[in-house]
């Protein structure tokens, strides 16, 4: 049973900068989350703690290191499903540090699936989470650069900025066949205040049932349209995982929607593909480690 071990991330589908920083970041995070498999753990743990070193990675566009949206702000979304259908997230959620472990809260703690803004951050408290600002540097700077260049009608231009869309996302099988997802993101950069992207939706960029776990990452409006992480876990109920990737990216870009997916089945055989220009990846499968 221990060889159907594994554990798949990604970090975000769109522009591929500062390639040895995500790499370093997504090793290590599909590393520490491996560890918890090969020792017994639960995939569930394994995928929060790859995420939650994602979030802290700041390169990525989750957690720090966020996307700020048209006012400046830094809203975020997660959410956690397992193939025995439990699932929980947050959506426009701020001023916390890991938004995957508040997800992962309202799933185990609640009666509720999803719970956002003011109420989502009231809850993060309740339940011991501390203040922490979100905002670098570096994302200030991307944002007031692409702000400066946004002068008139905010969704003429928006495809101005697809490229500096993005999100994390792990997939595990642990040694008892249960597969669970995580995936957590800061949004499209400039987006509007109170927008709620596809992470936090339902089979929309996360998804898992007794076939296999899906997460999903790009335009999110377009991956919302199309249940992109539900499809693509659907089709691999009926074909192997590589065959039920391609079957998915080559319906999404059917429909004009630029996404990346990463998955494991039940047989923990590995789903990554994108119809992006880039998509930062890394998995560990018999032990071994495989990266973009």
């Amino acid at each position: 049973m221990r060889k159907r071990i594994a554990i798949i991330a990604h970090g975000g589908a769109g522009g591929l900068n500062y390639p040895r920083r995500r790499k370093s970041g997504l090793n290590k995070a599909v590393k520490a989350g491996y560890e918890i498999l090969r020792q017994g753990g639960s995939s569930l743990d394994a995928v929060e703690a790859a995420a939650i070193i994602l979030e802290d990675t700041k390169i990525f566009n989750a957690g720090t290191g966020s996307y700020f949206n048209l006012t400046g702000d830094v809203e975020m979304d997660a959410s956690v499903m397992t193939s025995e259908l439990n699932f929980g997230a947050v959506g426009i959620i701020r001023d916390v540090r890991n938004p995957i472990s508040v997800a992962r809260m309202v799933m185990e703690k609640t009666d509720h699936l999803l719970l956002c803004g003011e109420n989502a951050i009231k809850f993060a408290r309740f339940m011991g989470m501390g203040y922490h600002d979100p905002k670098t540097k570096e994302k200030e700077h991307i944002w007031r650069r692409k702000k400066a260049k946004c002068e008139s009608n905010y969704f003429k231009k928006i495809g101005d900025f697809t490229d500096l869309y993005g999100t994390i996302g792990a997939v595990a099988i642990d040694q008892h066949g249960l597969v669970a997802v995580a995936t957590s993101s800061g949004g499209i950069n400039l987006r509007l205040p109170g927008r709620v992207g596809d992470t936090p939706v339902i089979g929309a960029g996360t998804y898992a049932d007794r076939h296999g776990g899906a997460s999903a990452t790009g335009h999110g409006e377009q991956i919302m349209r199309h249940l992109i992480a539900l499809r693509a876990v659907t089709f691999m109920a009926k074909m192997p995982a590589k065959q039920a990737g391609k079957k998915t990216i080559d319906y999404a870009t059917k429909f004009g929607c630029r996404c990346g997916i990463i998955g494991l089945n039940k047989k923990g055989e590995v789903l990554c593909i994108n119809n992006t220009k880039a998509m930062s990846w890394c998995y560990i499968k018999n032990g071994r480690l495989r990266s973009f």
